[in-house]
């Protein structure tokens, strides 16, 4: 049925018409053209030629009966397509499924209701250390460990409901802080510009990130205006522009090599003028390690509070997952400088170190705002900690 509609949808933008074809409109033409058949068989065989008249005749009256029944008949409601593909669920389990089988499953796996005695203990170290959560919360976790396998009957299964509590209580309250209008449009809100400052190192997924990010908002029916600020790198640019055609937003782009703060100001200043929803600001990638970049990051910045004193609403540094603890620094720094309102954790698909989330939301006490587990815009979705915990410990 849907490869059919497909195909009258085709047919009525051909032909200029504005119609929208459903199951209905099918279900009519498919009368139509049997009509049509049963006339053109009717003047097929036709009889002598001083009967053709009357035939023809006929054949009209055979028609408009088939159109009016068509017409008259009541409309069949076409029914819900299921959706096709993995569900987030899914496609987070898989994404994560690196990090669950190289660390957590190893660890789960060790006890056996015996205790934990010093060589147990000292896998079960090793294995977090491994998982780039950070010394700090590997030590306490060790410690509470310590007392909870002395319990009877503490294996694998209690094991996971322990650790799911123990990281739970390190990111819960942080979390909670997250503002949901990144994750869903009020259209209450409708033509009061919200900035987003997109920041990180180059390579961490900035561009794919925002395109993504683009994409979920248009979809909601939000007007979405996109700054490309990376002025240094005009792939990255290019790569940008794709995605804001795929998305339906409008760029604001400048000559290679011009001032990012400049073109930053432009895009909010188009933004507040077409009274879009939101404006998101893609910068330049900075290494955390240069003061002076880093400051001209602080400028951009600034330089936005000229149009609104209330601007950047939002500054969200993307990491990359493969970096585990040294995230960490990177964070640390861009936070200092900018102070950052969210997290936005990429490719924990391609890593064993997902886990290090934990540490850094631990450190900075700033919330993950989204996690992407791919390439496509489906696998960019809102942070649940909740799932995330059960993903990484592979439970069900």
């Amino acid at each position: 049925m849907i490869d059919l509609v497909n195909l009258l949808q085709n047919l009525y933008d051909r032909s200029g018409q504005t119609l929208v074809a459903d199951a209905n409109h099918v279900y009519i033409a498919g009368g139509i053209i049997l009509a049509l058949v049963l006339v053109g068989s009717i003047l097929l065989f036709r009889k002598p030629s001083e009967k053709l008249e009357e035939e023809k005749v006929e054949a009209k009256e055979v028609v408009k009966e088939v159109v009016e029944t068509f017409k008259e008949a009541p409309l069949r409601e076409e029914e819900p397509v299921a959706p096709t593909g993995p569900s987030w669920k899914e496609r987070l389990r898989k994404g994560l499924s690196k990090s669950s089988n190289e660390v957590w499953s190893k660890i789960g796996v060790i006890f056996t209701g015996k205790g934990l005695d010093d060589d147990t203990l000292e896998e079960v170290e090793e294995l977090l250390y491994g998982a780039d959560i950070g010394p700090t919360i590997a030590a306490e976790l060790i410690e509470s460990l310590e007392e909870e396998a002395k319990k009877e009957g503490f294996g694998e299964r209690e094991f996971k409901a322990f650790l799911k509590n123990f990281l739970d209580s390190k990111m819960s309250t942080v979390q909670k802080d997250v503002d949901t209008d990144l994750y869903n449009f009020d259209e209450s809100n409708k033509g009061k510009t919200k900035v987003i400052m997109i920041v990180g190192v180059n390579g961490a997924g900035k561009t794919t990130t925002i395109g993504k990010l683009a994409t979920k908002l248009t979809g909601q029916g939000a007007k979405v205006v996109v700054g490309a600020c990376d002025t240094f790198r005009a792939a990255a640019v290019d790569q940008l522009e794709v995605w804001c055609k795929r998305a339906g937003a409008e760029m604001i782009r400048a000559k290679e090599g011009a001032n990012p703060s400049g073109v930053g100001y432009d895009a909010l200043q188009a933004a507040l003028n077409s009274k879009a929803d939101y404006c998101i600001l893609d910068t330049a990638g900075r290494l955390h390690t240069k003061g002076n970049l880093m400051e001209e990051l602080k400028k951009s910045r600034d330089v936005l509070k000229k149009l609104d004193e209330s601007a950047p609403h939002q500054t969200l540094l993307v990491i990359d997952a493969i970096t585990g603890q040294n995230a960490i620094r990177q964070a640390e720094e861009f936070n200092n400088t900018l102070g950052l309102s969210g997290l936005i954790f990429t490719k924990c698909d391609g890593s064993s170190k997902a886990g290090a989330a934990i540490g850094i939301v631990d450190k900075l006490k700033v919330p993950i705002t989204y996690i992407g587990v791919g390439e496509q815009v489906e696998d960019l979705n809102v942070f649940s900690l909740n799932e995330y915990l059960d993903a990484l410990l592979d439970i069900d």
